[in-house]
């Protein structure tokens, strides 16, 4: 993306974690340590990952289409969908913690695919790539809950119009990368279309086992959304970021239109 876009989803970032944050602690839904891990560790990262290591032993996907299929798995917690959550009575407290969570598991799983040689973080540091990650999440997080503490009436005014700025945010994003890109992954080359549709199985499908209907929907949407601002930031560095480029925006792409599909599937 450009530089107007890569602003554009940070500021989406710091609104939505915002609004979480004059959320959390609304919600009665409560989740076991064992539970939580198994939400965030095994729908984001194990099952994606063996998935990935099948598809690497029987040669379906190039090795540039692996890489950066790669990047979308390790990039969980995109906290864009806190939006799509709350717009499908989803659990704002659940889907916060599954969002703290999930930047360590990004984090660590960036570290293991490079180490693996699935990935290459080329000249990006991973200490900064945290302390970026935590400042753009945590911090507005951590402000929302504080401000809702202090000042809970004016917290519950203007909550539903910060979640509401945050969802037109994201809207916007979509479309810009619609207009942006849309016909030319569309008529590009098959393989990154079919690695996106690929992975957006992968996210969607397991979690849709779960029996808890708010439970479901908060770590389908979770799931499905990934951070790609992370994976741009990677990209950013990359030699060969041209290459892997088309398999990311077709995920990126898939993923909000499934996103968008699922809410109107689930709206109340």
């Amino acid at each position: 993306m450009n530089g107007i876009m890569d602003y554009w989803a940070m500021l989406n970032t710091l609104v939505i974690m915002f609004a979480l944050g004059l959320t959390h602690g609304n919600s009665k839904l409560e989740s076991a340590t064992g539970k939580l891990l198994w939400l965030a560790l095994g729908y984001n990262l194990l099952i994606p990952a063996i998935a990935l290591m099948a598809l690497k032993n029987v040669a379906w996907f190039s090795g540039d289409a692996l890489a950066a299929m790669a990047l979308c798995v390790a990039a969980a917690g995109g906290t864009s969908s806190g939006a799509f959550v709350t717009s499908v009575n989803g659990s704002p407290a659940l889907v916060s913690r599954l969002i703290v969570l999930l930047l360590g598991i990004s984090l660590l799983a960036v570290a293991l695919f490079s180490q693996w040689h699935w990935i290459s973080l080329g000249t990006l540091s991973l200490t900064g790539l945290a302390g970026y990650l935590l400042a753009i999440t945590l911090t507005p997080l951590a402000a929302g809950m504080l401000f809702r503490r202090w000042l809970p009436n004016p917290s519950a005014q203007w909550q539903p119009r910060i979640e509401r700025l945050g969802s037109v945010l994201v809207i916007l994003l979509v479309i810009a990368l619609a207009i942006r890109y849309g016909r030319e992954i569309l008529t590009g080359p098959i393989e990154p279309l079919l690695a996106a549709l690929v992975l957006v199985t992968l996210f969607v499908l397991p979690p849709l086992l779960e029996p808890v209907t708010v439970v479901r929907r908060t770590v389908v949407l979770v799931t499905l959304i990934r951070n790609l601002t992370l994976v741009l930031s990677i990209l950013a560095v990359l030699p060969n970021s041209v290459s892997l480029l088309p398999t990311v925006l077709a995920f990126g792409l898939f993923m909000y239109l499934t996103a968008g599909a699922l809410l109107w599937c689930w709206r109340e």
